[in-house]
């Protein structure tokens, strides 16, 4: 994590392609945001980014369209959420190296996470943005795509409670994955 403060840390765009031949950014299938230097989670992706056969890029800059660094995306997790009233899904991405610029130090527990998702009914920017990340949310063309409510187990994760949907993002971001300690731990 950076040493900066949330606030003198610059909100970055991020953006997630396919990979074309030669490594560069190809087709556009979705916005993201960085939860670590070197993971990026894009709330209510497209189906294309569950696909294991297939491999993407991440672009990130600090605005768009200002010196983007295109890193590729060693690997991918979905998790989702069908459950407490709220349908949602987020993919995780791991990056194959760091990205250069400064990521907000943000660090929730997974009920915090579970509580703002809850307050937001689902609005994974609106409770990123809450829990002090510096996001950079794209305008909503309509109603997200649940493509996940009917995929395998094997590749998406759905969990019935805000509560185990926080604890697949958090364990697979790097963002809280250890659990508050209670005084009998």
């Amino acid at each position: 994590m950076s040493s900066h403060s949330v606030s003198e840390v610059p909100a970055l765009a991020v953006t997630v392609h396919t990979k074309e031949d030669g490594g560069s950014a190809g087709d556009l299938l979705g916005h993201g945001l960085l939860t670590s230097t070197a993971t990026v989670l894009v709330p209510d992706p497209v189906e294309a980014l569950a696909n294991p056969w297939r491999r993407f890029v991440a672009r990130i800059s600090r605005s768009p369209g200002d010196g983007a660094v295109e890193v590729p995306v060693g690997g991918v997790s979905v998790a989702a959420l069908d459950g407490d009233g709220i349908t949602t899904a987020a993919a995780v991405l791991t990056l194959v190296w760091a990205e250069p610029f400064a990521v907000a130090a943000v660090q929730v527990t997974r009920a915090q996470l579970a509580d703002a998702l809850l307050r937001n009914h689902g609005d994974q920017w609106a409770t990123y943005a809450e829990l002090g990340f510096r996001v950079v949310p794209p305008e909503k063309d309509g109603p997200p795509d649940t493509w996940w409510l009917g995929a395998p187990e094997s590749t998406v994760g759905v969990a019935g409670s805000a509560g185990g949907y926080a604890g697949g993002t958090c364990c697979s971001s790097r963002l809280c994955c250890k659990a508050p300690q209670t005084a009998a731990d």
